[in-house]
């Protein structure tokens, strides 16, 4: 279930990460307005979390549960946006870096929503 979820979560953020960067850093999409796509860059991966930790935790799990599946959907979001900015000629070490920090909002995204979830069942 956990491992479902977070695999789940990853390749919606994947897919997303995929699209931002092809929007965000193609030069030929610079007439883009910034500030939408910087908020929809904010909004979209936080609601795909979110969503992660309100799955896991509505069938039953821990919050811990819901945590791991934050962080590996965050985890694999981060990834594929790394190799998104390696390939557009951006450093390598946005690969490790965008991992782990996906990692961590995934973590805690996905546990927070866990726990809320299980409250609200639980009422």
């Amino acid at each position: 279930m956990v491992l479902r979820e977070g695999l789940s979560g990853g390749a919606a953020l994947g897919v997303f990460a995929a699209v931002f960067a092809a929007l965000g850093l193609t030069p030929s999409l610079s007439w883009i307005p910034e500030v939408p796509l910087l908020g929809i860059g904010i909004l979209v991966p936080v609601l795909i979390l979110v969503r992660t930790g309100y799955r896991t935790g509505g069938r039953g799990a821990t919050v811990a549960a819901g945590a791991i599946a934050g962080a590996l959907a965050g985890a694999a979001g981060g990834l594929v946006a790394g190799i998104a900015y390696v390939l557009y000629g951006k450093p390598l070490v946005n690969l490790p870096v965008d991992m782990v920090f996906g990692a961590v909002g995934g973590a805690v995204l996905g546990a927070a929503r866990t726990l809320l979830s299980r409250r609200t069942h639980r009422s």
